[in-house]
């Protein structure tokens, strides 16, 4: 459907037709609807009195063509017609073909009939692709501009790992993002990467792979690397109406809407409605609560000698404090830790796919849940954050109800989830190295330094994604246009180039440059609010438990790769 709308705009017209159809089909020599095609013996250029190779077409982009016309609408529904004559799950593009056969009114439905394509060969051709197992099987029309081709095969990337024996996989794999060992111990795969290929395509997901402090701020840096990764695939809200697709899943709005996956400029138009909330001055009315949220959840544990750090304060502390912010009720907190955690395991670049649906259901729930309280929310400058925000609706360019449900959700999962590993991953690195817990101790000043420096050392988010806009070339490697990129954040914080000694925790580290919250125009927004909890939580710690310890080295980490931290954290007090 993508490329029938790139060619009807290259063709300089507003709506694709049927021809524009037919040109998307034949150009793909690896659908299905162009094996029908072959196997009737039909040559589309002859068709068409012209070539068909439109994804050739030189120089700059047309703009995309913005609708379908009755033509086009029409063939369609014969299409799906047909996909449900012949009990199929989903309309393909030999589908579309069959329709064209049938549809011998129109003049290349007449031309397809002439040249032997009828509805009675399209359907044997059809047949005969399916008893040879779908030799060029491609994802129905209806799914393509919704569930991405890359992002269907970065979830399943043990496709290609079943094809090695045990001898091959770990000869072949060991240096892979597929490593089992990766999760727990990611530095040392990111020092041979570092040191003798920093710029990789992984064997076993179709990604690029950048360790380099250097080739990392690039990345983050130069406008040409794009955040969108749905845009070249994504239909255009009118033709998404016309086709009903998508309608029925929230969730597929939220690829469309999130700051996560915007560029500008709409990517500054929202971002800047909710960076409102992140002005030194808003947050520095919020650090008498963090103190005492932090007290209170301290308070909790002091008697009983020991604690797990995770469950009893780098989880609530954050999910709290955000809630407030937004202004949900105290008593929901709970269901929404639920939630959010659901959500935040779904944003790993290797969430499974139990982890979608089950973020599926919890985002159809939140958004329940968000309309409830938005009505009994009281507006107004005194209001809170989500009350706010609300009044961009009716601003010029403001935000629509979803954006403003879509990207709450975002401040709620990601959120929290890094500010928790933050104060995890903190505490486990100062207690693995005693020396820098004793000293911070002693000399509580070093706080924000300390801080610095944890979030440089296990960074709570490990990778963030881009994609090139053209090809583009990188340590001497060219990555073609529209390729994913994953910056190994906690590879280039480990990047001895930029770090003397990268691998020694010291809190009193100069010129401590790290990349933990990004940077350029997608630099973390709650970075600031991260921080200010970190800080409090971890210096509260050291005042109050200056003796306090591990009470067991045994630790499970998260599965996921984006985000890094432990499940739990078991400590003794005194």
């Amino acid at each position: 459907m993508v490329a029938a709308l790139d060619e009807a705009g290259r063709q300089g017209r507003d709506a694709a037709g049927v021809e524009d159809l037919f040109v998307a089909i034949a150009a793909d020599r690896e659908s299905a609807g162009s094996y029908v095609l072959e196997q009737c013996g039909v040559e589309a250029s002859r068709i068409l009195g012209r070539d068909t190779n439109g994804n050739g077409h030189a120089g700059p982009p047309s703009p995309r063509a913005r609708i379908l016309d009755e033509s086009s609408l029409r063939v369609l529904r014969l299409a799906d017609a047909e996909a449900t004559r012949l009990k199929h799950e989903h309309v393909g593009t030999e589908h579309v073909i069959a329709a064209l056969s049938i549809a011998s009114d129109l003049e290349i439905g007449r031309k397809l009939n002439d040249t032997g394509l009828t509805p009675k060969s399209a359907e044997d051709a059809i047949q005969r692709w399916s008893a040879e197992g779908m030799p060029r099987r491609r994802d129905g029309i209806g799914w393509m501009p919704i569930r991405p081709k890359w992002l269907a095969r970065i979830l399943r990337p043990v496709r290609k790992v079943l094809r090695f024996g045990p001898l091959l996989w770990s000869l072949y794999a060991r240096k892979s993002l597929g490593n089992p060992g990766f999760v727990k111990n990611p530095y040392s795969l990111y020092q041979w990467l570092r040191e003798r290929e920093p710029v990789r395509r992984d064997p076993l997901a179709p990604v690029w792979i950048l360790t380099r402090y250097d080739d990392v701020m690039e990345m983050l840096k130069n406008p040409k690397f794009l955040k969108d990764p749905f845009g070249p695939q994504r239909l255009p809200k009118l033709v998404r109406e016309q086709l009903e697709v998508g309608l029925e899943d929230r969730r597929v709005e939220a690829e469309v809407v999130s700051m996560l996956f915007l560029d500008p400029p709409r990517h500054t138009q929202v971002r800047s409605v909710f960076a409102r909330a992140f002005t030194p001055a808003s947050l520095g009315q919020l650090r008498p609560r963090i103190e005492k949220v932090t007290r209170d959840c301290l308070d909790k544990v002091a008697g009983n000698g020991g604690m797990d750090l995770i469950a009893d304060l780098a989880y609530p502390l954050p999910v709290i404090v955000i809630a407030e912010m937004l202004g949900f009720p105290a008593e929901d907190y709970p269901r929404i830790k639920v939630w959010s955690d659901v959500l935040a395991a779904s944003l790993s670049l290797n969430a499974t796919g139990e982890q979608q649906a089950a973020a599926s259901l919890v985002w159809g729930e939140m958004h329940e849940y968000f309309d409830q309280v938005v009505l009994k929310m009281n507006r107004g400058k005194d209001g809170p954050l989500l009350a706010r925000i609300l009044e961009s609706e009716d601003e010029p360019g403001g935000l629509c109800r979803e954006e403003v449900f879509t990207n709450s959700v975002l401040l709620l999962s990601a959120g929290h989830e890094t500010t928790t590993n933050l104060i995890g991953n903190g505490i486990l690195a100062l207690l693995r190295n005693r020396d820098q817990w004793e000293l911070l101790c002693r000399e509580p000043e070093l706080i924000e330094s300390a801080v610095e420096e944890l979030l440089r050392y296990d960074s709570p988010v490990q990778w963030t994604s881009r994609l090139p806009a053209e090809p583009t070339e990188i340590g001497g490697k060219t990555i073609p246009a529209g390729e994913i990129i994953l910056g190994a954040v906690g590879a280039a914080n480990r990047d001895p180039e930029k770090f003397p000694d990268p691998d020694r925790l010291d809190i009193r580290r100069k010129e401590n440059r790290h990349l933990a919250f990004g940077i350029g125009i997608h630099y973390c927004l709650g970075a600031a609010l991260a921080r200010m909890e970190a800080q409090i939580a971890i210096g509260e710690l050291a005042r109050r438990f200056p003796k306090m310890r591990m009470s067991s080295k045994r630790l499970r980490w998260m599965k996921g790769l984006t985000f890094r931290g432990v499940r739990e954290l078991p400590v003794k007090l005194r």
